[in-house]
């Protein structure tokens, strides 16, 4: 198998850092937003949707100066094989023209990893073969212009606080004002730029939150699930939970644990 773990939308707040050991495995990360990261023993400053993909054991130091998220992957050194094929630069950052992908398939990758059912590792390797065939064809088509920085930007840190509080009942309109902009404009530059629609992301947020809560934490029941997660019944709970994943919350569990 390919890929060790898998996170995607991982939180970080402000002034926090990544400053671990070296290991043995090939890590990739993705920074929406900008961050100070030491490589070779200097510091930089990125530009907003920086990545990295470092050998094993190379070292590495990532300080973050305001509330982001980021999204991470950890591979075993048979990766390498096929990054030299897809040309993945190494131990050097690079801004991919597009990025919407990472997360998406970041989800699924640790969804499997979680569940492990059968002939896992065989979808977790597609996953890891696709979303190296993107990263390239994303960074070998050219660079992330730079007009639409500041507006990648602000989208990313609203989407830091949407999936950081997924359990708000969160509206277009009351995100389209908190980037200034009209509700029609924010649906379209969402959509733009992660590849699914602000409510679309809400709710796989909210799904996320859900699949999680039902296979690590010690049995809560459904109506509590659905109370944490901000819906007012838990009928309509368990319809979305079904509609977005094809099974009820407590066959889900069951399979699963």
């Amino acid at each position: 198998m390919l890929i060790l773990r898998a996170h995607f939308h991982y939180l970080q707040k402000a002034g926090a850092c990544i400053n671990e050991p070296v290991n043995s495995y090939y890590n990739f990360f993705h920074f929406p937003t900008p961050i100070e990261m030491e490589i070779d023993g200097k510091r930089i400053r990125t530009k907003p949707n920086a990545c990295i993909f470092s050998k094993p054991k190379a070292p590495r130091g990532f300080y973050f100066t305001e509330d982001t998220t980021m999204n991470w992957i950890h591979a075993y050194p048979t990766i390498a094989p096929l990054l030299e094929r897809y040309e993945i630069p190494l131990n050097t950052v690079f801004y991919p023209q597009h990025t919407g992908f990472i997360a998406d398939l970041f989800r699924k990758m640790k969804m499997e990893l979680l569940q492990q059912g059968p002939n896992y590792e065989d979808i977790m390797d597609s996953y890891a073969t696709e979303f190296l065939v993107c990263l390239s064809r994303s960074i070998h088509g050219g660079a992330i212009p730079e007009s639409n920085s500041a507006d990648a930007v602000k989208l990313y840190r609203l989407r830091f606080q949407v999936l950081g509080n997924a359990e708000k009942k969160w509206t277009v309109e009351e995100m389209a004002q908190m980037v200034s902009l009209s509700p029609s404009r924010f649906y379209v530059v969402y959509k733009e730029q992660f590849g699914c629609s602000p409510m679309q992301d809400v709710v796989n947020a909210k799904m996320d939150l859900a699949k999680t809560i039902l296979l690590l934490e010690s049995k809560p029941t459904l109506s509590e699930v659905a109370e944490r997660l901000g819906y007012k019944s838990t009928q309509h709970f368990i319809s979305q939970f079904k509609s977005h994943t094809g099974t009820t919350p407590g066959a889900y569990r069951r399979k699963n644990r």
